[in-house]
């Protein structure tokens, strides 16, 4: 039996770290009980020509056993703070004779109001779950615009406050929970400009499209999938292999943890920014995002398309179709994808080099923009190794920690500091707590070489405490490092302040860090944090004076 619950949603509090991303959500509305007008049986009565959606404004739960042909629409307001649980029902575009099957069957979509002045207001929709659905044919969430290239979506894109405005209109926590997609052409998943916090969990989106399996469209951010399969089959009219299977297209700060990619000979994720198509101005980059604790898997396909692409977007003839204007890809055409962090992925079988790949060169051939980003501990497996993600800190003194580890030590220009908080890693999310007890000291080091051999010791924290950073200044020609030096270097680097007059013939090191030329400091390895001890050193062959160097080393112990 079909069952409408019309009353209160209840939703759980949005915990949102600090600093970690921009506009962090406001709290889910109150919603007061909602009047039903449905009629009990409308949602599952058959498609008819007059009758081809279902508008739907209060929880629903289906028996299961049902099968949906009329396509449902949550709209603004009316569409707000609803949970629709299929409970393993079907939602079938295919058994929808009145409509194309290249059609989304389920839209989440705000919509436009004016009042009698003319004024016009955007409603969104938001505190949306869906959830245990057999889904034939599209999802698509959009707010001003279905995609970006729409009129009023270029026309503001022409402005300073687009990335502001389309964000505030379009929809935004919405939980797409244990969902089957199966894709027919048509994008299975879309989230569209400025469209925030969705997040899809222990899903499967499969099936086939023309383009991509799912697409972030660009001022998008925030969204979060977890637990996932994707195996979408991308192929072009001529049934040709066509496109990869997630497009981050000028979206930011989104996470992709713990999903299984497969059906890859169109590529894994691509992070890039279209410039100019339909002269629509992409504000944002495609930066920050966090691509933690996947499986790629690869099985005969030998080709050459990644399966993590760092600035995928070459040049296109519209590049310069929205040139003109101070912002994002009018201003500059090339990628930007850059800040993003990419731990503990694993791909079947493929080398690392190979699969996980920045785009290079200059504007003919694309694109060092894309640069730096954060990539480690990703391995080439022959099978899935069972495990809970770790955490991108992005400014802990750890950049990356494992499950179960915490953090309350924070990287600034000037040096680590004690945080407020202290943060543990739970499969790839932080949760917090007010930290007590940190404390750091400083001691610093040095050494010196008269000879060739130049001189090697040991920096050391205090009984029980351990490196939480670290930092060099080195002479390796006449003369010693002066006494104050230290407090220029910034830390987490090497600065070599005098070269050997032979540049090849001198180094110094901290861990497992070398350098040796009068440059940009070089940036210290992660090896040495959260040890007690750190060997350091420098040597500077010369005949005429014997090798002198001279290193002073600091330390921040925790």
């Amino acid at each position: 039996m079909l069952r409408f619950i019309c009353r209160a949603a209840l939703l759980a509090t949005v915990v949102v770290l600090a600093g970690c991303h921009p506009g962090a959500p406001t709290q889910p509305d109150d919603y007061a009980e909602k009047a039903c007008d449905h009629d009990p049986e409308s949602v599952t009565a058959a498609a008819t020509a007059e009758q081809t959606q279902f508008r739907v404004s209060c929880n629903v739960a289906l028996t299961g056993n049902e099968t949906v042909t009329k396509r449902l629409i949550f709209e603004g307001d009316a569409g707000s703070g609803v949970t629709f649980d299929c409970n393993g029902a079907a939602i079938d575009i295919t058994a929808n004779q009145f409509v194309e099957n290249d059609t989304d069957m389920i839209e989440i979509r705000s919509v436009r109001r004016s009042d009698d002045g003319g004024n016009v207001t955007w409603e969104r929709p938001r505190d949306i779950t869906l959830r245990n659905c057999n889904i034939t044919g599209a999802v698509r969430i959009y707010g001003m615009g279905k995609n970006t290239n729409r009129d009023n979506v270029r026309d503001l894109s022409r402005t300073a406050d687009f990335v502001r405005e389309v964000r505030a209109n379009a929809p935004t926590r919405i939980t797409l929970d244990r969902l089957l997609i199966v894709g027919l052409g048509r994008t299975p998943l879309y989230l569209s400009t400025g469209v925030s916090y969705v997040t899809l969990v222990e899903s499967t989106v499969t099936g086939s499209a023309t383009s991509v399996g799912v697409y972030l469209d660009s001022e998008s951010y925030n969204n979060t999938f977890r637990n996932n399969r994707f195996s979408v089959t991308s192929r072009d009219w001529n049934g040709l292999r066509r496109r990869e299977e997630i497009a981050v297209d000028g979206s930011s700060y989104n996470k992709f943890i713990n999903n299984r990619f497969s059906t890859l000979e169109g590529g894994g994720i691509f992070l890039y920014r279209n410039c100019g198509e339909h002269g629509t101005i992409r504000h944002t980059e495609p930066a920050y995002n966090q691509i933690i604790n996947n499986v790629f898997y690869y099985d005969r396909y030998t080709g050459g398309q990644p399966a993590i692409f760092f600035g995928a977007r070459s040049w296109s003839p519209y590049c310069e179709d929205d040139a003109g204007y101070p912002w994002g890809s009018s201003a500059d055409n090339r990628n930007y994808a850059r800040y993003n962090a990419v731990y503990q992925n694993q791909i079947y079988k493929r080398s690392l080099d190979e699969m996980i790949v920045t785009r290079s060169g200059d504007m003919t051939g694309w694109d060092p923009t894309s640069a730096p980003n954060f990539v480690d501990l990703n391995e080439t497996v022959e099978a899935a190794v069972a495990r809970r993600a770790g955490c991108f800190s992005g400014n802990g003194y750890k950049r990356f920690v494992l499950d179960g580890e915490s953090i309350d030590v924070i990287r600034t220009p000037s040096g680590p500091v004690c945080g407020s908080y202290r943060y543990t890693c739970n499969d790839g999310e932080f949760s917090r707590e007010r930290s007590t007890g940190c404390s750091l000291s400083q001691p610093t080091f040095e050494c010196s070489g008269t000879t060739n051999d130049g001189c090697e010791a040991e920096a050391r924290c205090a009984a029980g405490e351990v490196i939480v950073e670290a930092a060099a200044a080195c002479n390796l020609e006449f003369g010693r490092v002066p006494a104050d030096a230290l407090s220029s270097v910034r830390p987490g680097t090497i600065e070599i302040l005098k070269e050997s007059d032979n540049r090849s013939d001198g180094r110094c090191f901290l861990g497992s860090t070398t350098a040796n030329a009068e440059s940009e400091p070089e940036i210290l390895a992660d090896d040495i944090l959260d040890n007690g001890t750190v060997d350091f050193g420098c040597s500077e062959r010369d005949r005429s004076n014997d090798g002198e160097c001279h290193v002073r080393a600091k330390l921040w112990c925790r």
